[in-house]
């Protein structure tokens, strides 16, 4: 199988297409974004504050142990992303330490997105995946057919594992990921390699809820996890506790921002957005009857707080909405916006699989 890399367009979102054996797919994906990874690595704001936190004890400890646990709890992840530093001409630690960010006691990332689920007649999963300004234009789609792996495409971030934002895969689960701060990670492997497991090794939702059970992350993450039936589960997973609640039960509505809300241990950064965001959530009020993705790309996409949670870059809080996904897991359907764009709206499975041919306009 050889490496093909298609660059196409899901609207105003870039959209690379993958295919071949996975480390030379991702010596490939390195080279076609050489700029972008050079500047991530060399230029992003947050890099600094790593180095400096790495620079002694005990960060260089927590570094050197949490390597040691990537790498071998996940030597095909570790591969990867030394293929992408190769393929970009830059030292693969240095992309070890942007990936192990929130494994390292570090909080104050600059960055969070906001979660809706619903699920009565119809299954809605809605996510914004929001971070430092820095990444607008260093961000793409990024559909993954490789050598021996589910197929899965998630929105990518330049210098990163393709595994921390919003993921769609072939077997028909959606999930997206919240990052949550833990002020004293634990002696495993890095979230960023955890959730790059999930896409390899989960098919259904009850075979990912297990996984995170069984594979604890040194930092913390809070999943959305959706599949065809319409079910829908977060789980909380951090320095080897974990969490999980089914929407629905309690209510149609579920959201989720920040900070942990059913673990303690990954309070809210006092700097951040995450409980302003959270309280606009909570305070919605719950539609009589089922909602259409127009209501969830109008809350996470529409307005910033307090009409909406959307982020825009501002004085000390650099973040911004790079990407929106709404996905109707009942008809089996997504909308996607882009930062500042018209929504696009393309099956799932297309979504999955690369088809860019499937998208087209959104009816709101």
């Amino acid at each position: 199988m050889t490496v093909t890399l298609e660059e196409q367009r899901l609207g105003a979102l870039r959209w690379i297409v993958l295919r071949g054996p996975g480390t030379e797919a991702f010596r490939a994906l390195g080279r076609h974004m050489r700029a972008e990874i050079r500047a991530v690595a060399a230029e992003w704001d947050h890099r600094g504050r790593l180095r400096r936190h790495v620079a002694g004890p005990p960060g260089s400890d927590r570094l050197a142990a949490v390597s040691r646990a990537s790498e071998a709890g996940f030597p095909d992840a570790w591969a990867e992303l030394a293929a992408l530093a190769d393929g970009a001409g830059v030292p693969p630690g240095d992309l070890a330490l942007l990936n192990l960010r929130g494994d390292l006691g570090v909080t104050g990332e600059g960055g969070g997105c906001s979660d809706l689920a619903w699920r009565r007649r119809e299954s809605f999963l809605a996510h914004n995946e929001d971070d430092s300004d820095f990444f607008d234009g260093r961000s793409a789609m990024l559909t993954l057919i490789l050598e021996g792996r589910p197929v899965v495409t998630a929105f990518w971030k330049a210098g990163f594992l393709p595994s921390t934002t919003f993921t769609v895969t072939g077997t028909g689960l959606v999930w997206a990921i919240d990052h949550l701060p833990v002020a004293a990670p634990g002696t495993f492997p890095g979230r960023h390699f955890v959730a790059r497991g999930l896409q390899h090794r989960a098919g259904t939702l009850d075979q990912a809820v297990g996984y995170l059970r069984d594979h604890p992350s040194a930092g913390g993450f809070a999943y959305i996890i959706g599949d065809r039936s319409g079910r829908i589960v977060t789980v909380e997973t951090l320095a080897g506790h974990h969490a999980t609640r089914e929407v629905g039960p309690d209510g149609p509505l579920a959201w989720h921002t920040n900070h942990g809300r059913y673990l303690a241990g990954a309070d809210a950064d006092p700097d951040g957005t995450s409980l302003a965001r959270g309280e606009i959530l909570q305070a919605l009020d719950v539609p009589a009857g089922e909602p259409d993705a127009a209501w969830f790309a109008r809350i996470l996409a529409g307005a910033a707080p307090p009409d909406g949670v959307r982020a825009d870059s501002s004085p000390g809080h650099p973040a911004v909405t790079l990407c929106t996904l709404v996905a109707n897991m009942t008809t089996g359907d997504a909308a996607l916006l882009g930062k500042g764009s018209e929504a696009v709206a393309i099956p799932l499975a297309g979504l999955a699989h690369g088809e860019a041919s499937a998208a087209g306009p959104s009816a709101f």
